[in-house]
Order: structure tokens, then C-alpha cells, then sequence
């Protein structure tokens, strides 16, 4: 007897997973939406990992200026086999993003700027694929994602550590929380000094030197990697004050960006629960 297919479109199946496991009634709605990101920029980010560090003709992370070695001859390089993978899965994502985050996510303090973010980034991939700059455009992706891939194992830690029948998992909690703090490390390292150290020393002042003179799209993607560093310093707030209210209060880390949460309402969290109940009735 053949056995139904899975469908992992139905919401069914994410329902019955959380009430499986106990999942408090304020993680219902953001517990699937954290699997579901892990696994994108997981695989996204070990793939670019992969590319960036074994192709030897492709050395943009280890030698920046590198990425114009043929356009300094001018030629227009071809564009590499992986580089127009990871654009294609990239632009397929920002576009199914764009739309997650007006119709689909849970709304935040930062869904605007998210949104303004996912339209930047799909606006650059398509300008700087226009204009040849794609070995730019992958090192940024390799930049960015690994730290959203981590956000989001450190979210899922939060929202698997207690459970509504009262189990507690000590080594999730542990997990979770070494995560989070690798988490800030690497959101300091990748983007607030590789990106600029790296990316952007590459592309606002190697590109001037070295990059073609006649790209018509390039002062537009200098503006554009500039916003996105911006982005990431405004979102860095948010993890340092995260960062200093749980080193001085002991409280258990949450998304501050999020409305419905301890830290924001003031309400304790039984009380969200109660409200994310009558919400599903």
C-alpha cells in the first residue's frame, strides 16, 4: 500500500508538530517560520562557504581586488557556473521573502526595514548580474548568511528549551544560548568588518581603479552595499541590547524585535500565551 506524499506546503503538518511537542502557544506561528529559514540559509551559506574556499578561480573572499583581475585586462569575465547558482536560488528567495514578510511572517518592529532590505538585495542581485559584478554580489551573500542562519538555530533553541507540559532541556537551552552568543561574534566580524574591510574596500574604492569605467548600474550598487552596511549596524543594536539586558538582569534572551514578547509588552508570559490562544480561536 503506497503511502500518501508529504505535502510541506499544508500548515496542518507544522500544527501537529507543534502541539507533538509542546510548543507554547506564542511559538505556534514562529517555530515553523525558524525551521524553515535555518534550513534556506544553512544550505545557502555552506554551499557559498564551499565555493568561496575550494574554487581556486574564485579567491574574492581571500583576495578582494582579484574579482577585477580580468576586468583590469578589459575583458568581461564569464560569469562562474556556481556564482549564477547561488544568484538564482539567491533572487528566488528574496523574491519569496518579499512576499513572506508583508503576507506570511510574523509582523515585527523591523518588517519595514526587513521588507526595504529583501527589496535592496533582490534590486542589487539583478543590477549587479546586469552589469558583471556577480563575484561582488557573492561575496555578500557569503558575508550575510551565515549569521542569519545562526539566528535562527538560536531562536529555535529559545522556543524548544520549555515546553507547555513543563519539560525542561537543559542541553537545548545550552545550545541555544552559546549559539546566540557566537551569533553576535559573528555579526561583528562579518558584517560590521569584513563587509567593509572586504566588500566594500573591493567595490567603492578597487572597483574605481580597477572595475570598468562604463557599468552603468555602479554608483547605484555603491549606494545600495552602503544602505545594506547601514542596515546592519541598525540591526546590531538590537542584538547588543539583547546582549546587556541579559548579562545584567539574568533574564532569558528574546526577540526584541518582536511585539508580543516579555521584554516589550511588559506582560508575563503566560499572559502572551493566553493571547496567542484566543488569537487561534
Amino acid at each position: 500500500m503506497l503511502k500518501p506524499e508529504l505535502n510541506f506546503t499544508d500548515p496542518n503538518i507544522y500544527r501537529s508538530w507543534v502541539a507533538r511537542n509542546h510548543i507554547f502557544p506564542r511559538y505556534a506561528e514562529k517555530a515553523p517560520e525558524s525551521v524553515w529559514k535555518l534550513s534556506y540559509y544553512g544550505l545557502s551559506w555552506l554551499f557559498s562557504f564551499f565555493v568561496h574556499t575550494c574554487f581556486t578561480d574564485i579567491n574574492s573572499f581571500s583576495d578582494p581586488l582579484s574579482m577585477w583581475s580580468e576586468w583590469s585586462e578589459g575583458v568581461s569575465p564569464p560569469i562562474h557556473r556556481a556564482v549564477l547558482f547561488i544568484y538564482a536560488s539567491q533572487a528566488a528567495f528574496y523574491i519569496h521573502s518579499i512576499y513572506a514578510t508583508l503576507y506570511l511572517d510574523m509582523w515585527r518592529k523591523d518588517s519595514w526595514l526587513m521588507f526595504a532590505h529583501h527589496f535592496v538585495a533582490l534590486s542589487m542581485l539583478l543590477l549587479s548580474y546586469v552589469d558583471n559584478f556577480t563575484l561582488c554580489g557573492a561575496l555578500l551573500l557569503f558575508l550575510q548568511d551565515s549569521s542569519d542562519a545562526m539566528l535562527e538555530m538560536a531562536k529555535i533553541g529559545m522556543y524548544l528549551r520549555r515546553r507547555k507540559n513543563g519539560d525542561y532541556y537543559k542541553l537545548i537551552d545550552i545550545a541555544g544560548s552559546t549559539v546566540f552568543v557566537l551569533f553576535a561574534a559573528n555579526w561583528v566580524l562579518c558584517r560590521l568588518y569584513w563587509y567593509p574591510c572586504k566588500l566594500l574596500y573591493a567595490t567603492i574604492y578597487g572597483a574605481v581603479y580597477l572595475g570598468p569605467q562604463d557599468a552603468p548600474f555602479f554608483p547605484v550598487l555603491g549606494v545600495m552595499l552602503i544602505v545594506i552596511y547601514a542596515m546592519n549596524i541598525y540591526w546590531f543594536n538590537f542584538i547588543a541590547r539583547m546582549l546587556w539586558r541579559v548579562a545584567t538582569t539574568g533574564e532569558e534572551p528574546e526577540d526584541n524585535r518582536e511585539w508580543d514578547t516579555s521584554a516589550v509588552t511588559g506582560l508575563s508570559k503566560s499572559s502572551l500565551d493566553a493571547i496567542a490562544e484566543r488569537k487561534k480561536q
